[in-house]
């Protein structure tokens, strides 16, 4: 299965903006239960930091959706490895936090770790690409010649 650096980070703009637009929504609503305890005679209110919370974590949510999007523009094999290497480890951390957080939430331990298996996957896809690419080039006069050394040939 052939899957490229520019689909995992689709993937996971696309996911990341799914949590994002849920954060934002329990950050609306308990702004409006909020709204609607101040307002009625029974009192109560929910805590205000909560709500704070709520939309930081959809701020930092909007940040590395548009930071996956960033990313899908950069052509360096080696720099999308780098990436895609820490997509992996980003998406695999996330899902085992999730697990020791909320266990009852097990639909999100579950995306973000199909999402890191198939980070895995396209990391290995991305490794043939970069030796496939090394191989067209050939090696320069150069890297020839510290080989030979490294191999204690001497050209004569």
């Amino acid at each position: 299965m052939k899957i490229t650096t520019k689909s995992i980070l689709l993937i996971s703009a696309i996911t990341s903006s799914f949590f994002l637009i849920f954060t934002l929504y329990k950050g609306i609503i308990l702004y409006f239960v909020n709204e609607a305890l101040e307002d009625t005679f029974v009192g109560g209110s929910t805590s205000d930091i909560s709500i704070v919370l709520w939309f930081i974590l959809s701020g930092i949510l909007m940040l590395i959706t548009l930071m996956f999007l960033f990313f899908i523009k950069i052509k360096d094999l080696k720099s999308q490895k780098i990436i895609v290497i820490g997509l992996t480890f980003f998406w695999i951390s996330i899902s085992f936090l999730s697990i020791f957080v909320s266990f009852s939430n097990l639909w999100i331990t579950l995306i973000t770790l199909t999402i890191g298996v198939i980070s895995l996957l396209a990391i290995k896809n991305l490794k043939k690409e970069i030796v496939n690419e090394l191989n067209k080039k050939g090696l320069t006069d150069k890297e020839i010649y510290l080989l030979q050394k490294l191999a204690g040939i001497t050209k004569k």
